[in-house]
Order: structure tokens, then sequence, then C-alpha cells
């Protein structure tokens, strides 16, 4: 017989099923849904926050409420919809307090900058990300989140109107905003 056929312990174990063991008490299934979501949840928060502290406080918030509220999980959307809604919500609140600054550009820079990376291209692609974020930290909130969960994370719209408490259809009104005011910002780099 052969190994033709993945082991099934070698198989990703399913969001709703990690938050189903988590709600039972399991701390390794948690830890996973941390590993697998924190790095989107993290970037999220990035861009709509003002400092790293802010960024890590509003991540490790979302992560308590998840713990806490993993057995009153009802399952209208995905886990990472979910765990989202949560983060946005804990911006909000973060928010209040405090008004958001765009993200620092080393953030959104190649993660490997070759040596061979010609200085115009790379000094261009620094002053385009300064540009970006220039112009993501002048629009409302709500266009930003949905130009980011969409652009950057991903997300359909009805998603993102879970996470943000909006109709997919505002999701889409806010993201057109968005794209049509950054169009216009960002229109020398067209």
């Amino acid at each position: 017989m052969t190994d033709d056929h993945a082991d099934s312990a070698d198989l990703p174990v399913s969001d709703r099923v990690l938050l189903d063991l988590s709600a039972a008490g399991d701390r390794t299934s948690f830890e996973q849904l941390v590993r697998r979501h924190g790095p989107s949840l993290t970037r999220y928060a990035r861009r709509m926050l003002r400092d790293e502290g802010d960024v890590s406080e509003v991540v490790q918030d979302t992560f308590v409420v998840a713990w806490k509220q993993s057995s009153s999980f009802r399952g209208e959307s995905t886990v990472r919809t979910w765990l989202f809604s949560i983060c946005s919500r804990k911006i909000v609140d973060s928010r209040r307090v405090k008004r958001a600054q765009p993200m620092p550009d080393w953030l959104l820079e190649p993660a490997h900058v070759g040596r061979a990376l010609d200085p115009h291209v790379f000094a261009s692609n620094q002053e385009f990300v300064s540009a970006l974020e220039k112009a993501l930290a002048e629009l409302p909130p709500r266009q930003r989140a949905s130009w980011v969960l969409r652009e950057i994370e991903g997300m359909t719209f009805p998603q993102i109107g879970v996470a943000l408490s909006l109709s997919a259809d505002g999701v889409r009104g806010h993201h057109l905003r968005a794209r049509n005011a950054l169009s216009l910002r960002m229109a020398r780099w067209k």
C-alpha cells in the first residue's frame, strides 16, 4: 500500500472546529486560532490606529473577547469574519480616545529587499508607500476600513459588512468612495 493519501492528522483543522474546542476549554486550539488570524488582525489594526501599543492592545482585547465568547459563537459568519468584527469594535473603542494615524512606511515595504533592487525603484516605492499611507489616513474611518479589509485582507463585502456592522451595500458604497478618493490622490502613480 502506498502512502499517496495524506494522513488525516496532516489536514488543517477548520476554524470552527478550533473555536468549538476552545469553547470546551482547549487552550491549544485557541492558540492555533491566534497564530492563524493574529497577523491579519494586526495588519488591519495597524492601518486603523495611531501607535503600535494601541494595535497590540486591540488585537489582544480581540482575542480575549473571542476566548470569553467562544461558546456563544452562532456561526452566522466565518470565524475569521467574527474575529474581524470584534477587532473592528475594539478599534472603535480605542478611537474614541485617540485619532487614527497612518502606519509606518516600513510595514508596506517588501519583506526581502534584494541587493539587486534598483535604488530608483526602491526610492519610488518608498515615495508611493508614503503617499498611499497619507491618502489612507485622510479617508473617513469606515471608508478606510472598507478599503483595507477588501484590498489588503481580501474579504468579501458581506464579510466586511459583518465586521463593520454595515450592510454589504453600505460597505460597497464606502469602498467605492474610498477607491475614488484614493484614485484621485494617487493619480501620479497611474
